[in-house]
């Protein structure tokens, strides 16, 4: 398609859903303002959502039960939050701990 462009995502997948056409490139959407990045959590919280994550389902995957399935649960909203460095509690309150913003 001559006049638009499709960013990549992180994977190296192009990303349909954004298309930036050239008459547009003046005012893209708010979640490309930051390289086309939706990340608003720092490295260092990142590695401790993934680690503690990782620990908390497991635990609740031995454990069982309600409590360990709610445990699970926990842990995998902490590792979705490690991996893809997004967090809606911080979006909403307009938190950036990536890129040192806040507001």
């Amino acid at each position: 398609m001559t006049g638009t462009n499709y960013p990549r995502t992180r994977q190296g997948v192009r990303d349909l859903n954004t298309p930036v056409r050239r008459d547009r490139d003046a005012n893209p959407p708010a979640h490309q303002e930051r390289g086309n990045s939706k990340v608003n959590v720092g490295d260092v919280e990142r590695g401790l959502s993934k680690l503690g994550g990782a620990v908390l389902a497991g635990l609740g995957v031995g454990r069982g039960g309600l409590l360990g399935l709610a445990a699970a649960a926990c842990g995998a909203g902490l590792l979705y939050r490690g991996m893809t460095g997004h967090c809606y509690a911080y979006q909403a309150a307009g938190i950036d701990t990536a890129h040192g913003d806040k507001g």
